[in-house]
């Protein structure tokens, strides 16, 4: 009997993460090509890949391996190739680690990072993958009904929108680069676990409106102690749903908490924007240890490391 001929799978067509990894794989590849052309641009990437070893040691000591002449048949292969999805699955593995955390953008020059901002702040546009202050509302609105309730909390990155809203600032703003995800509770772990389900990522809602609830016990959130005495309360328009969001230096200190490089970038945004100083962040940092003092000294060590970008 003749063996049955196999067939080779055609690779499957890059989706919007993979047009995002894409664009990335391309950042990647003209900040090792400056590197090797500058000296100053090679000192700055080293100098970034050891202070940012601190936060993704594993990502940054393959970059600092790098960017000092380790890795020549990787550093080769990424020239020889155009695409990313040309990579064999295991060499893609390898960059897909590298590029998440990858030190591109300080090392590119004022005119490179802008041209970047615009790109990415294009792709976030034409790919949904940002929030406006209706699809914020209109989320806090379903898993309200969802959970038969009239108050929602929302933690994350995009609990910041009414806050800026209220201080006059556009909604999206591109600095912050705000995700498609809400974060959200409304106080009751298994109705957050149900509205997870209903309108969470890949759920009917998230595709039909590109955004989604990220539903997650109001016990998880990690903040001062008397974050609630400075929470901002928000009226939905519609149905009148009482929204609860911490105020930016309670969720600038849970970002540090967590402590990867876009929480410290989001840490240093909300500085910006909402000053302050170190005496309220010594304060903050005391309410904190009150509430989880099994946290605090990663916090400490977190806030050190931001201090010094």
């Amino acid at each position: 009997m003749r063996k049955a001929q196999q067939r080779e799978i055609p690779p499957a067509q890059p989706n919007a993460h993979g047009e995002l990894m894409q664009r990335a794989w391309q950042n990647c590849r003209e900040a090792l090509a400056l590197c090797q052309r500058d000296s100053t641009a090679r000192r700055q990437a080293l100098d970034f890949a050891k202070h940012a070893s601190l936060v993704a040691p594993r990502h940054m000591q393959r970059w600092e391996e790098i960017l000092s002449g380790d890795h020549i048949e990787h550093v080769a292969l990424l020239f020889e190739r155009a695409s990313f999805f040309e990579l064999k699955p295991s060499e893609q593995a390898w960059w897909d680690q590298l590029i998440q955390s990858a030190p591109f953008a300080p090392v590119l020059g004022d005119r490179r990072r802008e041209q970047i901002k615009r790109e990415y702040r294009f792709f976030n546009e034409n790919q949904g993958s940002s929030m406006t202050l209706e699809q914020f509302d209109h989320i806090c609105r379903a898993a309200a009904a969802i959970a038969n309730v009239s108050q929602v909390y929302v933690f994350g990155a995009n609990a910041i929108l009414p806050w800026l809203a209220a201080a006059g600032h556009p909604i999206p703003l591109p600095a912050f680069n705000p995700s498609r995800e809400l974060d959200l509770s409304v106080g009751n772990d298994a109705l957050d676990t149900l509205i997870d389900g209903a309108i969470g990522e890949l759920s009917s809602f998230d595709q039909t409106f590109s955004v989604y609830a990220h539903g997650v016990s109001l016990s998880s959130f990690q903040a001062p102690i008397n974050w609630q005495s400075r929470m901002a309360r928000r009226t939905e328009p519609v149905r009148g749903v009482e929204i609860m969001t911490p105020h930016p230096h309670d969720l600038m200190l849970a970002k540090l908490v967590a402590g990867r490089p876009k929480d410290f970038e989001f840490a240093r945004r909300v500085a910006v924007l909402f000053p302050v100083t170190e005496e309220e962040i010594k304060r903050l940092v005391e309410e904190f240890r009150q509430a989880h003092p099994q946290t605090v000294r990663q916090l400490l060590q977190n806030l050190e490391t931001w201090r010094e970008h």
